[in-house]
């Protein structure tokens, strides 16, 4: 117990050091040179010490450690005053500092050499190089620019590239500066054999999504390509594409890809409720790869109180499996809408393909409907082949802040051939988000569509146009905006327009809110009314996509004094 008292009271008298503050002050530059000169001065890292030692020294250094933190701007012959005082414990350290002019480049010597000199990549890093003979040498802009030269050889496969001299010269008795930068870039590196991990498919279909020969010149952007068109496949979660220039021989690069597979089946169920279709439930099944060929299934019921549908489709990959796929499908359905009630059976097949950077589809479809819009039950049988063309771009691919699509779709029958009506049918799709800072959004669409027939009133339900609902004009049921007859019924239309502008604000976190104003109408002649809605929405960005929940008011006449929509899915 002696010694432990004896122990603190050493303690308790020993002398305590105060705490030394420091300012700094730093005068005569510019935001950036000051950042710069504050982040290398030692004297600054002692703001709160109590060594008064360490600050003298941090004091002693500061001319050398500003004249450091200039040079890389160009700045060469600063003229430095340094002072430091100290009133009890606290410093305070003034740095006046005139960076004078600064240096410039006399000569900029870039040469290259290898096989890469005629590559159009390597001589436009030259003519873009960001110095120039005159400029002021700035060594930050020398670096990003030496760093090009190595990025674009590692992507066009020049893996020996490297740099035989680069240097920055500075002269100060002439005060000026030369750049010596000479690349060889020495041989490209082509590609060799692939292989793929082990997957339930057969290999001769992994080798289909292969997008280059053996013996091609390598480019990285190449394996990119890969690993994308894999990925948008559905059957691999994961698709790991790597080059190995360390194995390089005489067959070239090997290219090795580790995949990771989807589940094979999949099962959906969802449900909902909607002014236009009440409560409604989508149940779905799909099987990704029902042999080691890549066949898939797809099913889907779709339920609710106005429309039942129950489709199927076949899919069997083609020649390029991410872009060409072959299908078989059918589909039965009923519709109780507004318009008029249908039975709907068909079977066809469909062909998609990517064409001149657009979705193409090609149908054939052999439908029967029965169908009446008020004009009593009627059958149409008919052969119908269609085409549709996409065009998208979007910044992402569930919440988009910028992006469009372009749909063109048309399709027709032929009385001679299989069917009972003779009519051919074009609709063009658009719609646009363009954002405005990061919480607002503009939303614009607009659809136009034209159907030529001699015999408007034997074209089934299905085949003519609507509007309204909570894909077309809100504040209206489904297919409640047509033509009608001398009777009061709607019997659709063959001109379609149809404008909406929506403006979106968020507010906090994925939760925003909406204003729109929508426009169409569903004619059989152009001077026919067009119908008007406006309304309030709520947003809400999901994990799974937007969920949009709109209170629409008619400004026409309407059954119905609002309606409420429930809107699930992407945007584009």
């Amino acid at each position: 117990m002696r010694w432990i008292f004896l122990l603190a009271c050493l303690v308790w008298c020993a002398p305590v050091r105060s705490v030394e503050q420091v300012e700094v002050a730093v005068e005569g530059l510019d935001e950036r040179l000051e950042r710069n000169v504050r982040a290398l001065l030692t004297i600054v890292q002692t703001e709160s010490v109590n060594d008064p030692h360490r600050i003298r020294i941090a004091h002693e250094r500061a001319p050398d450690e500003i004249r450091k933190a200039l040079e890389p701007f160009g700045f060469y012959r600063p003229k430095i005053d340094a002072s430091l005082t100290r009133d009890g414990a606290r410093w305070r350290g003034l740095y006046r500092i005139d960076p004078g002019d600064p240096i410039k480049l006399d000569e900029v010597d870039i040469r290259l050499a290898g096989e890469g000199i005629g590559l159009p990549e390597f001589k436009r890093l030259i003519s873009a190089f960001p110095l120039k003979r005159g400029d002021v040498l700035e060594h930050t802009r020398y670096e990003k620019g030496k760093e090009t030269f190595s990025e674009v050889a590692a992507e066009f496969g020049f893996f020996d590239a490297r740099f035989t001299r680069a240097e920055i010269l500075v002269y100060l008795a002439d005060y000026r500066s030369e750049i010596h930068l000479h690349f060889d870039t020495g041989k490209r590196y082509r590609f060799g054999a692939i292989s793929f991990s082990e997957t339930p498919l057969k290999p001769g279909l992994l080798e289909r999504f292969v997008n280059f020969s053996p013996d091609e010149p390598f480019r990285a952007a190449t394996l990119v390509t890969l690993q994308k068109n894999l990925l948008d496949s559905s059957y691999f979660s994961k698709a790991d594409v790597l080059s190995h220039p360390e194995q390089n021989d005489a067959e070239g690069v090997p290219v090795s890809v580790d995949l990771t597979m989807q589940p094979k089946t999949r099962y959906q169920a969802g449900a909902g409720y909607g002014t236009d279709t009440g409560p409604r439930v989508t149940l779905g099944y799909r099987n990704r790869y029902l042999n080691r060929h890549g066949h898939s299934v797809y099913a889907n019921l779709r339920l609710s109180l106005i429309q039942t549908e129950l489709d199927a489709l076949y899919a069997i990959p083609l020649k390029r499996p991410e872009k060409d796929q072959l299908g078989f499908g059918a589909r039965i359905g009923t519709q109780n809408t507004l318009a008029g009630t249908a039975d709907i059976a068909r079977i066809g097949v469909v062909r998609s393909t990517g064409r001149w950077g657009l979705r193409e589809v090609l149908s054939l479809d052999l439908q029967r409907e029965r169908f009446n819009v008020g004009e009593g039950p009627q059958t149409a049988v008919l052969l119908i082949p269609g085409v549709a063309y996409t065009w998208l771009e979007s910044d992402d691919v569930l919440n988009p802040d910028r992006g469009a699509r372009i749909d063109l779709i048309g399709n027709g029958a032929w009385q001679d051939l299989l069917s009972d009506v003779s009519f051919f049918k074009l609709r063009l799709n658009a719609k646009g988000i363009y954002s405005l800072g990061e919480r607002n959004r503009l939303i614009a669409r607009a659809q136009v569509g034209y159907i030529a027939t001699d015999e408007f009133g034997k074209l089934p339900l299905t085949q003519r146009f609507y509007a309204g609902g909570d894909k077309s004009v809100r504040g209206y049921r489904l297919n409640e905006i047509s033509a009608r007859n001398a009777d009061g019924d709607r019997i659709g239309g063959r001109y379609l327009t149809f404008g909406s502008f929506e403006y979106e604000r968020t507010l906090f976190g994925s939760w925003g809110v909406a204003a729109f104003y929508d426009i169409g109408r569903a004619a059989n002649d152009f001077d026919e009314p067009f119908s008007h809605g406006v309304g309030l929405g709520a947003r809400w960005r999901s994990p799974i996509g937007p969920v949009r929940l709109d209170f629409a008011v008619p400004l026409s006449s309407s059954k119905d004094s609002f309606q409420v929509h429930l809107i699930l899915g992407p945007d584009l």
